[in-house]
């Protein structure tokens, strides 16, 4: 029986279309698999029945098992406002609008030379009211993540060369319309465009648009851009449902830079403004990139350490510096065991890595040693290593918060902490050293984001791995039948922000606690126990008798495994489910007495 790495293997050895309908009917024939569901369904005025087996595809490879729902063409309307709707009976995780500007507002696209401004602006407003209508529709019935495709610049404007030179222009019209698409969507919450237009203008429209199938069935879109657009959501699902990665770990000669620093020197390897340096110049801005939207970047190089860190710190063109990397390992040990070093420092799990190196062979020796790790090899040629590190779809969020963008300094922050620990007597001694202020409150429209983030995010500290939207904890913030609480903690080394989550719902005399995380950064520092603590007491103050927590274990999620046992919750038979029970009427929990402060703002 083939494996679904194998399947995978298969299938990027030569992606053509044919291989993945292959390649998708041999998925669905492994016996056994048990990978998470993603519920995804789609509502579309376009015939887009084939992206079928490139979402099964792109799922699978993140780790997901797909279940789709197509609505019958151009049926939008009935399909979101009819009473026994199948798209909710279907509970998607994700709904799809796969709408085409030329159905919606045909002069826009043919015809726009007639049209004046003012009715160029009658046009755009009506379109965006029928997809806010849509969309509002379907979050009135659905906390589900919704995506609408933007629309299609055309291949030739109407006004020929004169198009560009006017604001008015056709392409600019259609571009402002896709940006206040956008704006729209975010205003709506947990509602995101889909950049059809990117991926066209990626692949040129005679790969992507099938004029003839257009008119004679109305399937525009030829297999390349189904691909895209296939990979696009699932990089939005990915996100949601926690599979996107955490670190970049790359290598260094002829990575970082072209040449060997042990055999060229710092002044004889290629990094600069001209060629061959430009090309690694380019890369590491594109590396930089990734820093600034929170990613993790790691140093995984067999090399003499101190001529590395000489270059980062002292080569004139670089722009990666050794501060920009929050684990080094710089040795002639195998790179598998030091990715696993890597990961282990970091306090994530090794398929949270995705591995960056030119070697072939150090490639191949990582794919076998660690096959959960994604590993990229770069070209031969290091000016496709920019477009290819831009194009991994391994890091997308659905926000990008503060927390995110310290989040590297707050690693290097983590370093002073264990040598700190290390010169302390006792562990108690260590958390009291650190001076933290814990701050417990209750969500906010601030704090949501951040909220939402790490129910998707969190792996290891995570007693239920539930996954919200921002939208779904919006609602929960506004049902009095919840609780949304966070912790947020700052010490004498840095602000870590919000790091840890209860969410809690009431009925009767019983508390359930539904979602209790925390980021593996602050794992060993009591936080669990404080934010625990203002739960019961929170409970007891509705006039409930007891509280009941949940724990579902995942292959990640070992940390949380006793949070209950260990505090003071009794477990509860069941065949199926790992419950567990504690009486509010025995004493409550307290804090741990190193922190310097507790402020709560729950009520």
């Amino acid at each position: 029986m083939e494996s679904r790495r194998q399947i995978l293997d298969w299938l990027e050895s030569d992606p053509s279309s044919t291989r993945y309908i292959t390649a998708a009917r041999r998925l669905d024939e492994i016996v056994g698999q048990t990978l998470p569901e993603i519920r995804i369904a789609i509502l579309r005025n376009i015939i887009i029945e084939p992206i079928a087996p490139y979402l099964k595809v792109h799922c699978s490879r993140l780790g997901m098992q797909l279940s789709l729902q197509l609505g019958n063409y151009d049926n939008l309307q009935q399909d979101v406002l009819q009473a026994a709707s199948p798209l909710f009976e279907f509970k998607p995780d994700i709904v799809v609008l796969a709408l085409r500007l030329q159905l919606l507002a045909p002069k826009l696209v043919l015809g726009y030379t007639s049209l004046t401004a003012a009715e160029v602006e009658e046009l755009s407003v009506t379109v965006l009211d029928r997809v806010q209508d849509l969309v509002q529709a379907i979050r009135k019935r659905s906390t589900a993540l919704i995506l609408v495709h933007n629309f299609e610049q055309p291949a030739w404007p109407a006004y020929g060369i004169l198009d560009a030179q006017w604001s008015h222009g056709q392409r600019n019209a259609i571009a402002r319309l896709n940006q206040r698409l956008a704006e729209s969507l975010q205003a709506i919450g947990s509602a995101f465009t889909v950049d059809v237009e990117g991926a066209l203008s990626r692949l040129g429209y005679d790969r992507a648009i099938d004029d003839r199938y257009w008119h004679v069935g109305r399937a525009p879109y030829r297999p390349p851009l189904l691909e895209q657009l296939s990979r696009e959501y699932v990089r939005f699902a990915a996100a949601l449902k926690g599979k996107n990665k955490k670190c970049l770990v790359l290598d260094c000669d002829n990575t970082l830079w072209g040449g060997i620093i042990g055999e060229d020197g710092i002044h004889g390897i290629h990094l600069g403004a001209d060629h061959p340096g430009s090309a690694y110049l380019e890369f590491q801005q594109a590396i930089l990139d990734f820093y600034h939207r929170g990613i993790l970047l790691a140093i995984n190089s067999k090399n003499n350490e101190r001529e590395v860190l000489d270059v980062l710190e002292k080569h004139p063109a670089s722009l990666l510096k050794s501060g920009h990397f929050v684990a080094k390992r710089i040795n002639w040990n195998d790179k598998a065991t030091n990715l696993r070093e890597i990961a282990a420092e970091l306090r994530i799990g090794t398929d949270s890595l995705v591995f960056v190196d030119d070697n072939p062979a150090e490639c191949a020796y990582v794919r076998r040693a660690l096959p959960e790790i994604e590993v990229v090899q770069l070209p031969t040629d290091p000016t496709g290593y920019r477009r290819l590190l831009q194009s991994l779809d391994w890091f997308d969020t659905l926000a990008l918060t503060e927390e995110d963008r310290k989040r590297s300094g707050m690693y290097q922050q983590e370093v002073q902490r264990q040598q700190l620990r290390q010169g302390s007597d006792s562990i108690e001694d260590y958390l009291r050293s650190l001076e933290m202020n814990v701050q417990i409150a209750k969500a906010d429209d601030y704090s949501i984001p951040r909220i939402a983030q790490l129910t998707q995010k969190t792996n290891q500290f995570n007693v239920t791995t539930r996954r919200y939207t921002e939208q779904d904890v919006r609602l929960m913030k506004d049902d009095p039948a919840f609780d949304v609480l966070y912790a947020a903690v700052q010490d004498r080394f840095s602000d870590n922000g919000i790091i840890a989550v209860a969410i809690v719902g009431y009925e009767n005399d019983l508390a359930r606690i539904d979602t209790f995380l925390m980021s593996c950064r602050v794992i060993g520092r009591g936080i669990e126990q404080t934010l625990l603590a203002t739960v019961l007491q929170a409970a007891r103050e509705r006039g409930c008798r007891f509280v009941q927590g949940e724990y579902i274990a995942t292959t990640k999620n070992e940390p949380a495994k006793n949070l209950f046992a260990q505090s003071g919750f009794t477990s509860v038979e069941h065949p199926e489910r790992n419950l567990w029970t504690r009486d509010l009427s025995l004493p409550l929990l307290q804090n741990p007495d190193w922190f310097r402060e507790v402020r709560v703002n729950w009520r």
